[in-house]
Protein backbone atom coordinates (compact mmCIF):
# COMPACT_ATOMS: atom_id res chain seq x y z
CA UNK A 1 0.00 0.00 0.00
CA UNK A 2 1.11 3.49 -0.37
CA UNK A 3 0.05 6.98 1.10
CA UNK A 4 -3.07 7.11 -0.86
CA UNK A 5 -4.05 3.82 0.68
CA UNK A 6 -2.96 4.96 4.25
CA UNK A 7 -5.21 8.53 3.77
CA UNK A 8 -8.54 6.27 2.94
CA UNK A 9 -8.26 3.56 5.30
CA UNK A 10 -7.36 6.59 7.70
CA UNK A 11 -10.48 8.46 6.43
CA UNK A 12 -12.87 5.50 6.42
CA UNK A 13 -11.82 3.77 9.68
CA UNK A 14 -10.46 6.87 11.81
CA UNK A 15 -7.28 5.64 14.01
CA UNK A 16 -6.50 2.49 11.88
CA UNK A 17 -2.99 4.06 10.70
CA UNK A 18 -2.32 4.02 14.69
CA UNK A 19 -3.35 0.04 14.49
CA UNK A 20 -2.05 -1.31 11.00
CA UNK A 21 -0.04 1.67 9.42
CA UNK A 22 3.41 0.58 10.82
CA UNK A 23 2.84 -2.75 9.90
CA UNK A 24 2.03 -2.14 6.05
CA UNK A 25 5.05 0.07 5.73
CA UNK A 26 6.83 -2.91 7.05
CA UNK A 27 5.36 -5.36 4.58
CA UNK A 28 5.88 -2.75 1.85
CA UNK A 29 9.85 -2.69 2.64
CA UNK A 30 9.84 -6.36 2.42
CA UNK A 31 8.13 -6.43 -0.36
CA UNK A 32 11.41 -5.45 -2.32
CA UNK A 33 14.27 -7.86 -3.07
CA UNK A 34 16.76 -6.64 -0.42
CA UNK A 35 18.22 -9.73 0.97
CA UNK A 36 16.09 -10.84 3.24
CA UNK A 37 13.40 -13.70 3.42
CA UNK A 38 9.95 -14.35 2.72
CA UNK A 39 7.80 -11.62 5.11
CA UNK A 40 6.66 -14.76 6.89
CA UNK A 41 9.39 -15.84 7.88
CA UNK A 42 11.09 -12.09 9.18
CA UNK A 43 10.23 -10.44 12.41
CA UNK A 44 7.48 -8.62 10.85
CA UNK A 45 5.77 -8.14 14.54
CA UNK A 46 3.57 -10.84 13.50
CA UNK A 47 2.62 -14.59 14.63
CA UNK A 48 1.50 -17.13 12.24
CA UNK A 49 -2.26 -17.78 12.82
CA UNK A 50 -3.62 -20.79 13.90
CA UNK A 51 -6.17 -22.37 11.52
CA UNK A 52 -9.67 -23.61 12.75
CA UNK A 53 -10.85 -27.21 12.31
CA UNK A 54 -13.86 -26.79 11.37
CA UNK A 55 -14.18 -23.90 8.93
CA UNK A 56 -10.36 -24.05 8.01
CA UNK A 57 -10.41 -19.94 8.55
CA UNK A 58 -7.51 -18.41 10.43
CA UNK A 59 -8.36 -18.05 13.96
CA UNK A 60 -7.88 -14.39 13.73
CA UNK A 61 -10.08 -12.87 16.78
CA UNK A 62 -7.52 -14.53 19.33
CA UNK A 63 -9.43 -14.12 22.28
CA UNK A 64 -12.16 -16.26 20.36
CA UNK A 65 -9.95 -19.55 19.53
CA UNK A 66 -10.85 -22.43 21.14
CA UNK A 67 -8.50 -25.04 21.74
CA UNK A 68 -9.44 -28.97 22.53
CA UNK A 69 -8.84 -32.25 22.31
CA UNK A 70 -11.25 -34.38 20.23
CA UNK A 71 -10.24 -37.47 19.08
CA UNK A 72 -6.80 -37.63 19.83
CA UNK A 73 -5.89 -34.67 18.68
CA UNK A 74 -5.53 -31.42 19.93
CA UNK A 75 -7.56 -28.96 17.78
CA UNK A 76 -7.86 -25.16 17.14
CA UNK A 77 -11.43 -23.16 17.07
CA UNK A 78 -12.00 -19.89 15.78
CA UNK A 79 -15.34 -19.98 17.72
CA UNK A 80 -17.45 -22.08 20.36
CA UNK A 81 -19.82 -22.73 17.33
CA UNK A 82 -17.10 -24.25 15.18
CA UNK A 83 -16.02 -26.17 18.30
CA UNK A 84 -19.46 -27.41 18.74
CA UNK A 85 -20.02 -28.40 15.17
CA UNK A 86 -16.68 -30.34 15.02
CA UNK A 87 -16.69 -31.65 19.26
CA UNK A 88 -20.33 -32.65 19.78
CA UNK A 89 -22.57 -32.52 16.38
CA UNK A 90 -20.38 -34.00 13.86
CA UNK A 91 -20.38 -37.17 15.78
CA UNK A 92 -22.78 -40.30 15.08
CA UNK A 93 -25.11 -39.48 17.75
CA UNK A 94 -26.18 -36.25 19.51
CA UNK A 95 -28.42 -36.41 22.80
CA UNK A 96 -29.01 -39.65 22.46
CA UNK A 97 -30.05 -39.81 18.61
CA UNK A 98 -28.85 -41.36 15.94
CA UNK A 99 -27.75 -38.04 13.64
CA UNK A 100 -27.55 -37.51 9.58
CA UNK A 101 -24.15 -37.26 10.16
CA UNK A 102 -22.37 -34.98 7.27
CA UNK A 103 -18.98 -36.87 8.00
CA UNK A 104 -16.66 -36.30 10.99
CA UNK A 105 -13.91 -33.58 9.89
CA UNK A 106 -10.99 -36.15 9.71
CA UNK A 107 -7.73 -36.51 7.66
CA UNK A 108 -5.26 -33.52 6.69
CA UNK A 109 -7.37 -30.78 6.62
CA UNK A 110 -4.86 -27.68 6.70
CA UNK A 111 -2.40 -26.74 4.05
CA UNK A 112 -0.29 -26.38 6.49
CA UNK A 113 -0.35 -29.84 8.21
CA UNK A 114 0.19 -31.47 4.46
CA UNK A 115 3.28 -29.48 4.07
CA UNK A 116 4.59 -29.39 7.77
CA UNK A 117 8.24 -29.53 7.72
CA UNK A 118 9.07 -29.13 3.59
CA UNK A 119 11.09 -26.05 2.36
CA UNK A 120 8.68 -23.13 1.01
CA UNK A 121 10.56 -23.35 -2.46
CA UNK A 122 9.96 -27.05 -2.75
CA UNK A 123 6.14 -26.29 -1.29
CA UNK A 124 6.10 -22.97 -4.39
CA UNK A 125 7.50 -25.37 -6.96
CA UNK A 126 4.87 -28.80 -6.00
CA UNK A 127 1.98 -26.63 -6.40
CA UNK A 128 2.87 -25.40 -9.60
CA UNK A 129 2.92 -21.21 -8.57
CA UNK A 130 6.02 -20.85 -10.77
CA UNK A 131 6.11 -18.83 -14.27
CA UNK A 132 7.17 -20.75 -17.32
CA UNK A 133 10.76 -19.73 -16.72
CA UNK A 134 10.97 -22.74 -14.13
CA UNK A 135 11.51 -20.04 -11.41
CA UNK A 136 9.87 -16.98 -10.63
CA UNK A 137 7.08 -16.95 -8.62
CA UNK A 138 3.54 -16.29 -9.97
CA UNK A 139 2.48 -14.95 -6.49
CA UNK A 140 4.86 -11.70 -6.03
CA UNK A 141 4.83 -9.61 -2.75
CA UNK A 142 4.44 -6.60 -4.80
CA UNK A 143 2.70 -5.34 -8.10
CA UNK A 144 5.96 -3.76 -9.39
CA UNK A 145 5.97 -6.50 -12.16
CA UNK A 146 7.57 -4.42 -14.93
CA UNK A 147 11.10 -5.28 -14.13
CA UNK A 148 12.56 -8.86 -13.94
CA UNK A 149 15.05 -7.62 -11.31
CA UNK A 150 12.23 -7.28 -8.94
CA UNK A 151 10.16 -10.40 -9.39
CA UNK A 152 10.90 -13.30 -6.33
CA UNK A 153 11.96 -16.57 -7.28
CA UNK A 154 12.52 -20.11 -5.64
CA UNK A 155 16.05 -19.08 -5.00
CA UNK A 156 14.67 -16.18 -2.93
CA UNK A 157 12.81 -18.04 -0.93
CA UNK A 158 14.41 -21.44 -0.57
CA UNK A 159 15.64 -21.94 2.87
CA UNK A 160 13.02 -21.52 4.81
CA UNK A 161 11.04 -24.52 6.44
CA UNK A 162 7.32 -24.35 6.61
CA UNK A 163 5.81 -25.70 10.01
CA UNK A 164 2.08 -26.38 10.54
CA UNK A 165 0.66 -24.80 13.72
CA UNK A 166 -1.50 -27.08 14.37
CA UNK A 167 1.11 -30.08 14.19
CA UNK A 168 3.74 -28.05 16.35
CA UNK A 169 0.53 -27.69 18.96
CA UNK A 170 0.42 -31.57 19.01
CA UNK A 171 4.10 -31.81 19.70
CA UNK A 172 3.98 -29.60 22.76
CA UNK A 173 3.94 -30.56 26.32
CA UNK A 174 0.69 -29.23 28.12
CA UNK A 175 2.36 -26.57 30.15
CA UNK A 176 4.14 -25.55 26.57
CA UNK A 177 0.94 -25.42 25.42
CA UNK A 178 -1.11 -23.63 28.07
CA UNK A 179 1.90 -20.95 28.08
CA UNK A 180 1.55 -20.48 23.71
CA UNK A 181 -2.05 -20.54 24.19
CA UNK A 182 -2.17 -17.90 26.59
CA UNK A 183 0.12 -15.75 24.58
CA UNK A 184 -1.57 -15.97 21.18
CA UNK A 185 -4.37 -14.92 22.63
CA UNK A 186 -3.03 -11.72 23.62
CA UNK A 187 -1.43 -11.84 20.35
CA UNK A 188 2.14 -11.95 21.64
CA UNK A 189 4.49 -12.55 18.84
CA UNK A 190 7.09 -15.46 20.32
CA UNK A 191 10.53 -13.66 21.03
Amino acid sequence: MDDDDFEWFEHKYPGWYDKYGKWWERYGELSKKNGHGPITFEDADYQYPHRCWTCMVPALIREDMVVDKVDGQWRTYCSETCHWTDAVAFRGEYEGRPTPNMGRLTGFREWETLHHGKDLADIISDLGYVRDDGKTLIPQPHLDLDDPKKMWTLDDVRGNTFNSPNVLLNEMSDAEREAHVAAYRTGAVPA
